[in-house]
């Protein structure tokens, strides 16, 4: 992991897969900073995609197993949450996805299905 900055957003990035770790502020603030995702996130969403087969991953600061969850409003967006620290793990590509909601969203929604 590497620690990314970009304004007042600090995350950390893996620099394996590109994935994204922050907390739950930092994807807020991140939403309301122009051009964060093109700075921040700069893994391929191909690649991320790949990884949402990958599900039992540990948290990468306190080494407990992480749940499973999704955006409560793009559902198709599969996060992992540390129960302990509470920050997010994203694969590469969707932090680009989670500050844009387009309509494309909706049809990858019913495509992917509710997180199991």
């Amino acid at each position: 992991m590497e620690t990314q900055i970009f304004k007042n957003i600090e995350l950390d990035r893996c620099t394996g897969c590109y994935g994204i770790f922050c907390s739950p502020e930092m994807i807020d603030e991140g939403k309301e900073v122009w051009l964060a995702e093109a700075v921040l996130d700069v893994g391929y969403a191909s690649t991320g995609a790949r990884y949402d087969k990958v599900d039992e991953i540990d948290c990468p600061s306190c080494n407990v197993k992480m749940d499973k969850i999704s955006d409560p409003v793009q559902t198709h967006i599969w996060m992992e949450a540390c129960p302990q620290c509470s920050k997010i793990f994203l694969d590469a590509g969707e932090y680009t996805d989670l500050k844009h909601n387009t309509i494309l969203d909706r049809f990858r929604d019913w495509r992917k299905g509710n997180r199991a």
